[in-house]
């Protein structure tokens, strides 16, 4: 119901309608959550906020058309560094 009504007001918001409207959301969740780490919740927060900022503090110095490489850019730091994610816990096998 909450993904219904985000979509709805998604499209109201946003000037017109298009059949890949959620192609940039995606690419945005998609870093958040594995740069919070896979299979935890409060990574998935931490790691939304952290490319929310990064998303919106970028345009201080790139242009604007290119504010969600920056997201991608915060994931390929963290995940150099840390590559479970933030909150992600390492799997031993064996």
């Amino acid at each position: 119901m909450l993904a219904a009504i985000s979509g709805i007001l998604w499209a109201y918001f946003r000037p017109g309608v298009k059949w890949d409207m959620g192609m940039q959301m995606l690419l945005l969740m998609f870093a958040a959550i594995t740069l919070g780490g896979l299979g935890s919740a409060l990574g998935a927060l931490i790691g939304s906020i952290v490319v929310g900022i990064a998303v919106e503090i970028s345009t201080l110095w790139i242009p604007s058309d290119l504010k969600y490489a920056s997201a991608l850019a915060a994931l390929i730091i963290v995940l150099l560094v840390r590559p479970q994610g933030l909150f992600g816990r390492k799997e031993r096998l064996g």
